[in-house]
């Protein structure tokens, strides 16, 4: 349940328009707006790695879960 909750808590800042996907765009300004954390956002080739491979990893319906991260598959991308 605690990492439902750091999602949750991590997700809520990024997802301005609430239509469950993420973008490559929005993950960047969550690392550094939401941790706080300039090691992390120096670290940019690792987050668009752990983007590229958490997208579309779990398969998805949707024409735009080739591109984004959607929530289901937001842990992975953690």
């Amino acid at each position: 349940l605690s990492m439902l909750w750091l999602i949750l808590y991590i997700l809520n800042p990024i997802l301005p328009n609430s239509n469950g996907f993420l973008s490559l765009a929005e993950v960047d300004k969550g690392v550094k707006d939401t941790l706080i954390s300039t090691e992390l956002y120096d670290c940019k080739p690792a987050i668009i790695r752990a983007f590229n491979a958490a997208k579309n990893s779990l398969g998805s319906k949707s024409k735009y879960g080739k591109d984004y991260v959607e929530i289901k598959e937001f842990k992975l991308l953690l």
